[in-house]
């Protein structure tokens, strides 16, 4: 089920968001599952990268995270991301009553945030290559497709205007970017306190 979606998603977006809505209206806890298995892509890639692949920046020589430092790391994003998609879930939940009728108490903030988020979850997998050019350009070609999929997909999970799902949109995306400079900067923090990596010789 899950891996349709994200299929559908990058195939025909529109066509699978009214899928996406009806299931979420039918199974709201199905997205706590989701969010559990998607968010294990990034950690899971960071560490293979980080740990056997190894970094190289320009022609200098590979670098390497020892796996006890790397692992610590990981869990710490792991559980980082799944707080913040969490965070955004209800904040879209909060901001449904402005933008929305619905009345009824579902999960649809968090079924929303989980697919924006998911072609940077997936387009993670890259970090088991870990090279600067291909980071950054995975990341900005991912960030726009969620952007996409944002405005896409909330006009048809919340049953509204596309008018008003544009603003309900940009709403949505400026607590997004918020919420990732905050997470940004809780990983400076977590690595200042002596959480950094450590690295083989």
């Amino acid at each position: 089920m899950l891996l349709s979606h994200v299929w559908g998603l990058f195939a025909h977006p529109r066509e699978e968001f009214q899928v996406i809505q009806k299931e979420q209206a039918e199974r709201p806890k199905l997205y706590i599952l989701y969010i559990l298995i998607l968010t294990v892509i990034p950690p899971v890639s960071v560490y293979i990268g980080s740990t056997m692949t190894g970094w190289r920046i320009g022609q200098g020589d590979i670098t390497r995270m020892t796996a006890s430092s790397t692992l610590s790391l990981c869990i710490l994003m792991y559980l980082a991301i799944i707080v913040e998609i969490y965070v955004l879930g209800r904040a879209i939940d909060w901001m449904r009553t402005t933008y929305t009728d619905l009345s009824k108490r579902e999960l649809s903030g968090l079924a929303m945030a989980t697919y924006i988020v998911m072609p940077l979850l997936v387009f993670s997998v890259f970090a088991i290559y870990p090279t600067i050019w291909m980071i950054f350009l995975t990341l900005i070609v991912a960030s726009c497709y969620s952007a996409y999929l944002l405005y896409a997909g909330v006009p048809i999970m919340f049953n509204i205007p596309k008018e008003r799902g544009m603003m309900f949109s940009s709403a949505i995306l400026s607590i997004a970017l918020v919420l990732a400079v905050v997470l940004m900067i809780t990983l400076v923090i977590i690595w200042v306190m002596g959480f950094g990596p450590e690295f083989t010789s």
